[in-house]
């Protein structure tokens, strides 16, 4: 509980002696009213239990962390077990990594088997549990008859086979000195077409903390545990944060995160459990605000506005304004914390322009892969004066495919892809879009079933040193 108030009240606190004051308390009525964040300028700890993940109303925690296999052993796994299968896969899987520390984190080896013979079904998982690069000496975990998911599937397409696991209980760390085991259940997914097969496992953390809180007057119902990525503690910075059920409800990017400061009521607040998950703080932000700007440059322009959200090393708020059907409404500035940022993903009104920035996740001749570039915090909120952004700063065109050294011969075919990015911030600007004009097909003249503002995505030639056009297509924006 927090030093502000404890909700609780013992039976042996409150007695009344029989005869005694019985005629004053006719007719009174008692009422105790628990204050909640935001009506107070303190720290509010609210309780939450622990529940399955496999109830119903979780389906949003049940994905898990996922990894792609091989069909390959890792060469620094020393001993891997005698395989049936003539295709057995290989993987390996990082718990509890940071996003910005190379190799972090605790690497966990396994392989799968088909103990009835090649092509009968995947029914073997061996997991290095003890992380001593050895397969052999672990317990074997087979599939589950009638598993828990009840048969819930990652949104993937082509789905050739799957196979649920028997839970493990897997060591992410020491909690005072003792293991700090954590119940994960593993899924199989076997995804493509006749010519090639992707082979995926998921690793779901089988429970959640739940419960219903109070922030700025509303009520809210709270789920905490992993969805994307499994960590050995709850108090993670990426833990999954679910707050639903009031009047105010949140799907801006990044605001299903611990790591969120929401708004409610027109106040921020930032949030922290325990690492165990059974406790939540509400945090009333108390901190300076500065203010964030949309101009127009040199240009003469109107109708400018900006919704969505900005991502800080340590938190993730929304930009805009009060927050309508899960989004800060569109304005032309806003007050934010203080603070350097990088767009999580912004949505601009640029006169008769719709545009979209998000931070720039690739690389020259890399896609998906800053290639240890380090991340740029170049959104600088300060409360002394506005951050105003008006696009002055020169684009530039990034090749993410192909690479300097990659070579074709002939009749293969080269994927050409690119992104417009702000060099300077280290964004992309993406998904470019006329308002005033409205399109019902795609660049390839087929029908969208619906009405959607023009795309400005650039057609793109290919041509030789000689000028001979080789081929042309249109490239989207990011």
């Amino acid at each position: 509980m927090s030093d502000a108030v404890d909700k609780r009240f013992s039976a042996g606190k409150l007695k009344l002696i029989p005869g005694l004051l019985v005629g004053g308390l006719i007719g009174i009525g008692l009422a105790f009213r628990i204050l909640s964040a935001g009506e107070t300028n303190q720290n509010i700890t609210f309780k939450l239990r622990e529940v399955s993940v496999f109830d119903a109303g979780k389906d949003r925690f049940m994905r898990g962390q996922m990894c792609r296999c091989q069909d390959k052993p890792f060469p620094e796994v020393k001993n891997y077990p005698a395989f049936t299968s003539q295709a057995p896969i290989f993987g390996s899987v990082r718990f509890g990594a940071s996003a910005d520390q190379t190799n972090s984190g605790l690497l966990f080896c396994f392989a799968v088997d088909e103990s009835r013979g090649t092509g009968k079904g995947y029914d073997r998982l061996y997991f290095d549990g003890n992380r001593d690069l050895d397969l052999r000496n672990d317990p074997v975990a087979k599939p589950q008859q009638h598993p828990p998911d009840h048969g819930y599937a990652p949104n993937f397409s082509g789905i050739k086979a799957k196979a649920t696991f028997d839970f493990l209980k897997v060591n992410l760390g020491t909690n005072g000195g003792r293991p700090n085991l954590v119940e994960i259940m593993p899924r199989l997914l076997l995804t493509g077409d006749e010519k090639q097969t992707y082979r995926f496992m998921f690793f779901v953390r089988t429970r959640l903390f739940e419960g219903d809180i109070q922030i700025a007057g509303e009520k809210f119902h709270v789920q905490l545990g992993n969805d994307y990525l499994i960590s050995p503690s709850l108090d993670f910075p990426g833990t999954a944060l679910v707050l639903s059920g009031g009047k105010t409800y949140f799907d801006w990017w990044g605001g299903d995160r611990l790591s969120a400061m929401h708004k409610v009521n027109g106040r921020f607040f930032s949030f922290s459990v325990s690492p165990a998950g059974d406790e939540l703080t509400v945090h009333p932000y108390q901190g300076d605000l500065g203010t964030f700007e949309i101009g127009p440059g040199t240009r003469t322009l109107t109708n400018l506005g900006v919704s969505g959200s900005f991502e800080a090393r340590d938190w993730a708020v929304p930009v805009g304004g009060d927050i309508k059907d899960g989004r800060p409404v569109k304005v032309s500035r806003c007050q934010v914390p203080v603070g350097d940022y990088l767009p999580e993903y912004l949505t601009l009104q640029f006169g008769r322009l719709q545009i979209a920035l998000s931070q720039n996740y690739h690389s020259e001749g890399k896609r998906q892969s800053r290639a240890g570039r380090p991340i740029v915090y170049g959104i600088t909120i300060r409360k002394d004066r506005p951050f105003v952004f008006d696009f002055s700063n020169k684009p530039d065109v990034m090749f993410t495919s192909p690479t300097d050294s990659q070579r074709v011969k002939p009749g293969d075919t080269l994927m050409v892809a690119a992104v417009l990015t702000d060099p300077k911030l280290d964004i992309m600007i993406r998904r470019l879009e006329d308002t005033s004009h409205k399109q019902t097909k795609d660049a390839e003249g087929k029908a969208l079933g619906y009405q959607r503002s023009l795309s400005l995505d650039p057609k793109v030639i290919i041509t030789r040193a000689n000028g001979e056009k080789v081929a042309e297509g249109v490239m989207p924006f990011g």
